[in-house]
C-alpha cells in the first residue's frame, strides 16, 4: 500500500470487519479478557486503538469501564458513531476520528486495548502506533491488552501445494512442460493459508516474544532466528509455517484471569489462518526426511522502508556445515553434550 491514507481506506470495507467479527477465537478472545476480568475495568479510562466496528469499546463499557476513547482513523469512524449511538454508549465511549499519533487528551488512560495483529503477527505494522499511543497515554501502571506475543515457526509438509503448484507442469495434455515446474520453484513466495496439525513435522520454535508493556519500536525493524531441531516424524520438509499467538496477562493482580489467543495450526482455525514459506527441491526426494534426521534454517524479516508490511526470507542450512546457536534444540550429539553441561553451570551457579 502507498501510505496511510490506502491503509486506512481499506479498513473502510465493511466485509473486513464482518470477516473478523465472525472469527470467533479472534472476537471471543478479547471479550473474555475484558468480561472475566471487570473488576479491573470498573470505573477506568480505556484507550482503544484502532476501534474498527467498536466491539471491543463496548465490551469495555460493558465491563464498567468509564471512559472508553475509540480512536479510529479510517473513514469508518463516522459509522461507529453511529453504532455508539444506537448502544446507547455515549455516555461512556467516545469516537475519536484521527490517527492514534495525533490524539491529544486531558487525561491519561488506565488501559489500552487493541486487535492490531497482522498476518504472521507483524503485517501492517499497526504494532507501532499502539506502542505510540502507550508512550504518550498510558499511565505508568497501566495495562496493555493484549499484554505479550510471540510469533512461532516450524518446518512444514506441503505435498497438496507442491502437487498444484510445481508438479502439475510435468504433464499437461500429454506434454512435458517440466521448465515451467523450475521456474515455479524459482517464484515461489510467502502464502497465507490454513494447514493442518499433521503437516507440522517438528516442535515449533519461539522466533519472538515482546512484552508489550515494555517493547521498543525498534524491536521491530529486524526479527532474526537460526534454528536446527530434529524432526518427530518421517515426512516432507517442504516449507516453514509461522503463526502467532498473544496473551492477556496481568502480572500484578492474582486474581486477574488470563486469556491467550493462539492461531496455531493445533487451535481452531482465525481468519490469520497461517503463513507459509514454500521451500521446494527441485529433485522431490531431497524433501523427504525421516523421524529424529536434523533440518536447519534461518529467518528473517526485514521492515520495509516507508511501508507496513515485511520481506520474509528464510535459507535453509546445512546441519553438518553450518555453526549451531547455543544452546541449540536439535538433538544432535554434540548440541546434547553443550545443552547438558549449560543446565549443569546453571545449576550450580543456582
Amino acid at each position: 500500500m502507498n501510505g496511510d491514507k490506502d491503509y486506512f481506506d481499506s479498513y473502510d470495507d465493511l466485509e473486513v470487519h464482518r470477516l473478523m467479527l465472525c472469527d470467533s477465537p479472534r472476537t471471543e478472545s478479547y471479550r473474555d479478557a475484558i468480561l472475566k476480568n471487570q473488576d479491573f475495568f470498573a470505573g477506568k479510562v480505556v484507550m482503544d486503538v484502532g476501534a474498527g466496528s467498536g466491539i471491543l469499546s463496548l465490551f469495555c463499557k460493558q465491563a464498567g469501564a468509564k471512559k472508553v476513547y475509540a480512536v479510529e482513523a479510517s473513514p469508518l469512524a463516522k459509522i461507529l458513531k453511529d453504532v455508539i449511538r444506537v448502544n446507547q454508549a455515549e455516555d461512556v465511549i467516545e469516537v475519536l476520528h484521527q490517527k492514534v499519533e495525533d490524539v491529544e487528551l486531558s487525561e491519561k488512560v488506565d488501559i489500552i486495548v487493541s486487535e492490531w495483529m497482522g498476518f504472521y503477527l507483524l503485517h501492517e505494522s499497526m504494532l507501532d502506533s499502539v506502542l505510540t499511543a502507550r508512550d504518550m497515554h498510558l499511565k505508568e501502571d497501566g495495562l496493555m491488552l493484549p499484554s505479550h506475543a510471540q510469533i512461532y515457526a516450524a518446518p512444514c509438509s506441503l505435498t497438496q501445494l507442491k502437487k498444484s503448484s510445481v508438479d502439475y507442469w510435468s504433464d499437461v495434455y500429454g506434454f512435458n512442460m517440466s521448465p515451467f515446474a523450475k521456474e515455479a520453484m524459482k517464484r515461489t513466495k510467502p502464502e497465507i493459508t490454513i494447514i493442518a496439525a499433521d503437516q507440522i513435522i517438528s516442535e515449533p520454535i519461539q522466533v519472538l516474544d515482546l512484552d508489550l508493556k515494555y517493547t521498543d519500536h525498534s524491536e521491530l525493524d529486524f526479527i532474526h532466528s537460526k534454528t536446527f531441531i530434529s524432526v518427530n516424524k518421517t515426512d516432507k520438509f517442504q516449507g516453514l509455517a509461522l503463526w502467532f499467538k498473544t496473551d492477556f496477562f496481568n502480572y500484578t493482580e492474582d486474581k486477574w484471569t488470563n486469556i491467550s489467543l493462539n492461531t496455531s495450526p493445533q487451535f481452531p482455525p482465525t481468519h490469520w489462518k497461517q503463513t507459509i514459506v514454500p521451500l521446494f527441491h527441485e529433485n522431490e526426494e531431497n524433501d523427504s526426511v525421516e523421524e529424529d534426521d536434523i533440518i536447519g534454517w534461518e529467518l528473517k524479516l526485514f521492515r520495509k522502508e516507508d511501508s507496513r508490511q515485511y520481506s520474509i526470507q528464510v535459507e535453509v542450512l546445512d546441519p553438518a556445515e553450518a555453526e549451531h546457536p547455543v544452546p541449540c534444540g536439535c538433538q544432535s550429539a554434540k548440541c546434547t553434550l553443550i545443552s547438558a553441561l549449560l543446565q549443569k553451570e546453571d545449576e550450580e551457579f543456582q
